[in-house]
């Protein structure tokens, strides 16, 4: 090759790592410009200091009867400085029963998919309802604590408390947002009057065990600022592989558009009486599930992040569904913390909140998705005493075995990395098997790496695929 040729040639592959360079430079830009709050929509809110915990819904505890009467002494007491630390100390349990702070680097975790519906359309508006797991911020702190009995019939008011979310520093994917909720009330005794708790700031703290949601009154510490990410899509995770295709369930209070690889949404229309269930589709890939309806999900891929679900419109406040168009014997729950009995201050000592939030009863029993003493796909009987967030399951009162109308596929012999072809290919994955190096994520079928039926996977199936490759 002469100089003039190879000086060309570096001229070319110059200008295309340059233009792939501007690509990427202007794919980095504007995904920038899109990773920050900009208005109603789904987001995930990551703290500063503890950069792998995300914002949690996980209770609709909230509870100003208790916050004022029981733990304050009474919404008199909150102009005292003891009676409204006490408040204080109360309204942080409460928050730390009703928002948890969990590790959710993949986006698996539903409960951590917020909906921030903001006030109105102004720039300069930085308040938000926060809404997740049908939970709504808003809802959640409005009440009122009134004193019937008293001649002057006193109350107090908590409304319109909406978090107020505004920029703190950097830009773009690199903005940190604090966000506080100002807990102020209309009093109503003689006269009108406002009593305030102060604006309390979102805050991630270090507790005995993990980190926790809490709520402070300064706003300077890292702990008190936030990474707000827009969510595009969110993944799910396989549960049960059959017949070459992964299952799992999933309930949440929002539309969602199934991706790819997420081939079918069934619901469960019918038990027969052998114990086989009848499905009913709801949504093929690309379709979408409607709000509140707990479904099957049938997955072309057991890796999470390929088998994607596109949160759509606005999500429910309510246990109802927005599936009219048949019957779903399917059942699902927002909550499953087991926080126990949280205490709090009170002037005479200390006092109680019930946490727990969900126990699955035991008549009817609770079935959950897996496989059957048969080896087929369906439901078997939960174990343990509480239902997981976000997942489905049935009740039944027979003793038959639920089976799923899924029939097992026929395996090819010899295909081990199920392409449906014999090739060199699948030597390779064979040989994988046989050292230990073949992962979860390569879905070898070993049923077909067994090719000389000794049910032992061994060197001598690897002689034995090759000979079937080369038909001797």
């Amino acid at each position: 090759m002469s100089k003039r040729t190879r000086c060309s040639a570096c001229k070319k592959n110059k200008a295309k790592m340059k233009k792939l360079y501007t690509i990427f430079a202007l794919s980095l830009l504007a995904s920038s410009a899109q990773a920050q709050l900009s208005g109603t929509g789904y987001y995930r809110f990551r703290n500063a200091q503890y950069t792998s915990d995300y914002i949690s819904m996980a209770n609709n505890k909230f509870d100003y009867e208790v916050i004022i009467d029981k733990a304050s002494g009474g919404f008199t007491n909150l102009s005292g400085d003891a009676g409204k630390q006490r408040a204080l100390a109360c309204a942080s349990q409460y928050m730390q029963t009703d928002i948890h702070m969990v590790e959710d680097a993949d986006c698996i975790d539903v409960s951590t998919i917020i909906y921030a519906n903001k006030k109105n359309l102004l720039s300069s508006d930085y308040d938000y309802d926060l809404i997740g797991q049908t939970v709504s911020l808003l809802t959640l702190t409005t009440g009122t604590v009134s004193h019937p009995n008293s001649p002057f019939s006193p109350s107090i008011t908590f409304s319109n408390l909406y978090a107020n979310i505004r920029p703190s520093s950097g830009s773009g994917a690199e903005t940190l947002y604090t966000a506080y909720i100002p807990l102020k009330g209309t009093l109503k005794y003689i006269v009108t009057s406002t009593q305030s708790l102060g604006n309390r700031y979102f805050i991630d703290t270090e507790g005995d065990t993990k980190n926790l949601f809490d709520i402070a009154e300064d706003n300077s510490a890292q702990n008190a600022k936030w990474y707000i990410e827009p969510v595009t899509h969110f993944n799910v995770k396989p549960e049960v592989e059959f017949a070459g295709k992964y299952y799992t369930t999933i309930y949440v209070p929002f539309q969602m558009q199934l991706s790819n690889n997420v081939l079918k949404a069934y619901a469960i229309s019918a038990v027969g009486t052998n114990g086989v269930l009848e499905i009913e589709e709801i949504a093929s890939a690309g379709g979408i599930v409607p709000a509140g309806t707990p479904v099957l999900l049938e997955c072309a891929s057991n890796i999470a992040t390929e088998c994607q679900l596109k949160p759509v419109g606005t999500p429910r406040t309510d246990n109802d569904t927005e599936y009219t168009s048949g019957t779903n014997l399917l059942k699902g729950t927002y909550f499953c913390n087991q926080d126990g009995n949280l205490s709090y201050p009170t002037a005479s000592g200390t006092g109680t909140i019930a946490a727990n939030n969900f126990t699955a009863p035991t008549n009817p029993q609770k079935y959950v998705l897996g496989l059957t003493a048969s080896g087929k796909l369906g439901f078997v009987k939960a174990t343990g005493t509480a239902m997981p967030a976000n997942k489905a399951w049935l009740e039944y009162t027979g003793s038959a075995e639920l089976v799923l109308p899924f029939e097992e596929a026929a395996f090819v012999l010899g295909d081990v990395n199920r392409d449906r072809k014999v090739t060199i290919a699948d030597v390779t994955a064979l040989v994988n098997i046989i050292l230990g190096k073949a992962t979860e994520a390569d879905n070898y079928d070993r049923k077909a790496a067994n090719v000389n039926g000794d049910e032992d996977i061994t060197i001598a199936d690897v002689t034995a695929l090759v000979n079937m490759i080369l038909r001797k």
